[in-house]
């Protein structure tokens, strides 16, 4: 990618519930420069009712832009964590079931350990396991879904010392594999012998897309000029503005910065686009910011495929008016 574009300025927060606005700032001005920002503010003149949700200069994974200074690395932190008011609004529940749907059972045991027990740690323990394993794969086929079995051997120190997949209608071997293999963590209580546990794991897509796992995330050889994200982006910035203001009527102080890591084919098209870096305090704006994201296009990187991040900053301060 080439030099970033113009950054979007937006002066430091005065307290966490209500950050000032983001405004553009001219080439070269600092990202929370409150001088550049009242400067842009007072050429443009005039201020709409509308908030603010101002882009910060997009850049291809492994490129980040490095603050400049430990004042600059607080300010985006601070921003990178967003707020909700003072006293915090608390969140809504979040509508569906964004994760995929998890059904960890403990079909038999044989030996002196408990069947109750043995499903509680199982249930506890293995959840995080079972979707490591399944994200392997359900990142790029989205319909992925069934059912493993997994025998287990465990020793009379609760120590698992063999796992095997006897049967799967997962159509994923390598994530079978995984299944049987994270299945060897699971930690059981000591018994005055060995027992024989067979469990059965069940996975289903759930309401949102799988992040792929970081192993896959390369920036990739493609290049696409900044000029050309940023309009791209733009496009999308009507229906990120209803998303911040619906999320607004539920917490009016609601702010923070939601940093969209995306990934391009090589025809433009968006296949990922998932929260990266930041931490937006609002999980129902990140999921409507994120599903409006993967409806972009872009135009054609050049030579290939890329991912890059592009932040966004949210204020419910207004912003001053376009001339």
């Amino acid at each position: 990618m080439d030099a970033p574009a113009p950054a979007a300025s937006s002066a430091e927060p005065r307290a966490p519930a209500a950050p000032p606005a983001a405004s553009p700032a001219a080439p070269g001005a600092s990202v929370g420069d409150p001088s550049a920002a009242a400067a842009e503010g007072d050429a443009r003149g005039g201020a709409s009712q509308r908030p603010s949700v101002a882009i910060d200069p997009p850049y291809k994974l492994g490129r980040h832009l490095v603050p400049r200074g430990q004042a600059e690395v607080a300010e985006r932190d601070r921003w990178n964590a967003g707020g909700r008011g003072d006293p915090p609004a608390p969140p809504p529940p979040a509508e569906g079931h964004p994760l995929p749907r998890i059904i960890v059972d403990i079909d038999q045991v044989k030996g002196p350990l408990k069947a109750s027990e043995v499903q509680r740690v199982a249930r506890r323990h293995l959840w995080i396991h079972v979707y490591s394993c399944y994200r392997l794969r359900a990142y790029r086929d989205p319909t992925l879904h069934g059912k493993t079995t997994v025998r287990l051997t465990v020793s009379r120190a609760g120590k698992v010392t063999g796992a095997r997949a006897t049967s799967s209608t997962l159509s994923a071997p390598d994530v079978v594999s995984c299944l049987a293999a994270r299945a060897r963590s699971l930690p059981l209580p000591g018994a005055k012998a060995g027992s024989t546990i067979v469990a059965t794991l069940q996975v289903y897509p759930g309401d949102e897309p799988v992040e792929p796992p970081p192993s896959v995330l390369a920036p990739g050889p493609g290049e696409l000029g900044p000029d050309a994200i940023s309009a791209a982006l733009a496009e999308a910035l009507p229906a990120w503005r209803s998303c911040y203001e619906e999320a607004l009527a539920g917490a009016p102080a609601l702010w923070g910065r939601l940093a969209i890591r995306f990934h391009v084919t090589d025809s433009g098209a968006v296949d990922e686009a998932f929260e990266a870096e930041s931490r937006f305090p609002d999980e129902r704006l990140t999921r409507c910011v994120l599903r409006r994201a993967r409806a972009l296009t872009f135009p054609a990187p050049e030579g290939g495929d890329l991912r890059f991040v592009a932040p966004l900053r949210f204020s419910p301060e207004p912003q001053p008016s376009a001339p």
